[in-house]
């Protein structure tokens, strides 16, 4: 399907919305239960919903700007997390839901990179295709999604108008209103990774603020912005354009991202003549994303606190792949045969011996606790 077909059907549910005088959060949640709805969000969309997928109003989350006649919509982590299960899972409409913003009018506004996929993580990305590509630094702060609107620059990050990154972002663009009006054609949408100390992951840019150019989009052609094309934009701005790889192919490449002696550094995104981007992140990346944050503590306590999705929806996909992965094994208590004496047992002894201390104990005590009391384990009888 097209980008501009795309881009069609996705007007046709902010058309819906508008009609149905959707403006925040709650109405959505409201509107998305009602009858007849999530069928026709299918149709927008082009989902077919297979056995086992969730229904489509989980994954897309349309967001709107408090003061401003806009809304953005965003897939949700329900999304990132079951779509890859699926042949065409991840449709084109729904691809483009990475922070596209319209306003009221149904009028795009703001046109972000469409989602793409990890090294190996999808078809597409399994076996790449013979042709010349450019990689560049993947940075490792939060997206920034500028446009232009009504005569003034935003930043949105890709799920909300005024989250914590957004207000710096706009903070910063303050700064640079004056020198972009000159010199940034009003039709594109630029996209900066926002680094500032209180957006870093795990990269460290020793205190260092700023926006790093890494895209541009026009959005009444759609056309993307390839790499020389950025370098002269980022001159322009006045801002910094992520750095480019001077190696030779994507056999080299791979070969790189296995270096565990690399530190400091996320990846490379390599963009292929064709349009198709890829990531590639190296091992020790992935793996301090995964082993500092990521225990089975961690996930039993906030499932139980109620928050487990809503603390890991900032994360990278691969921290929540592996977080999804050990609640399947929290949650694979429920099949153990025998008392609640032997479901401790299996959580006890999900984690290594040197890690079975008398908190972790407790801790795993109070996650079957938790599911006893929601029912999603029987209670034991009492003679």
């Amino acid at each position: 399907m097209e980008i501009e077909e795309s881009v069609e059907q996705l007007k046709r549910f902010i058309r819906k919305l508008v009609s149905c005088r959707i403006k925040d959060r709650k109405g959505w949640h409201r509107w998305r239960r009602e009858k007849g709805n999530a069928e026709f969000m299918a149709k927008c969309f082009n989902y077919r919903q297979q056995p086992g997928m969730p229904s489509i109003t989980a994954l897309v989350q349309p967001f709107f700007h408090p003061s401003l006649p806009l809304i953005g919509l965003n897939y949700t982590q329900t999304a990132h997390l079951t779509l890859h299960r699926f042949h065409d899972g991840w449709t084109a409409p729904m691809r483009l839901c990475r922070g596209m913003v319209f306003s009221r009018r149904a009028a795009l506004v703001a046109f972000p990179f469409p989602k793409f996929f990890n090294f190996g993580e999808q078809e597409e990305t399994k076996h790449l295709p013979n042709e010349p590509f450019v990689a560049t630094v993947k940075q490792d702060g939060h997206l920034g999604i500028i446009f232009w609107y009504r005569g003034q620059l935003i930043a949105t990050t890709r799920g909300c108008f005024v989250s914590a990154s957004s207000m710096i972002a706009n903070q910063m663009l303050k700064a640079l209103q004056e020198r972009w009006s000159k010199v940034l054609p009003k039709q594109v949408t630029v996209l900066a990774e926002i680094i500032h100390p209180d957006t870093e992951v795990h990269v460290d840019y020793k205190g260092w603020s700023g926006f790093i150019l890494i895209g541009a989009f026009d959005r009444r052609t759609f056309h993307d912005y390839d790499y020389e094309e950025l370098s002269r934009l980022s001159d322009k701005l006045g801002i910094r354009v992520t750095e480019r790889w001077l190696g030779n192919s994507i056999e080299e490449l791979k070969a790189l991202m296995k270096d565990l002696t690399v530190k400091n550094q996320e990846g490379f995104v390599a963009r292929f003549q064709s349009g198709l981007r890829v990531k590639f992140k190296f091992a020790s990346y992935v793996a301090l994303m995964i082993g500092e944050k990521l225990t089975f503590r961690y996930a039993m306590l906030h499932l139980i606190e109620g928050d487990f999705v809503r603390k890991l929806a900032d994360m990278p996909g691969e921290v929540q792949l592996e977080a999804q992965e050990l609640a399947d094994k929290l949650f694979a208590v429920k099949g153990v045969r025998g008392d609640k004496k032997s479901r401790w047992q299996y959580l006890y002894e999900l984690v290594p011996a040197e890690e079975r201390t008398d908190y972790h104990r407790s801790v795993c005590r109070s996650f079957h606790a938790w599911l006893t009391r929601t029912g999603q384990i029987p209670a034991e009888k009492t003679a």
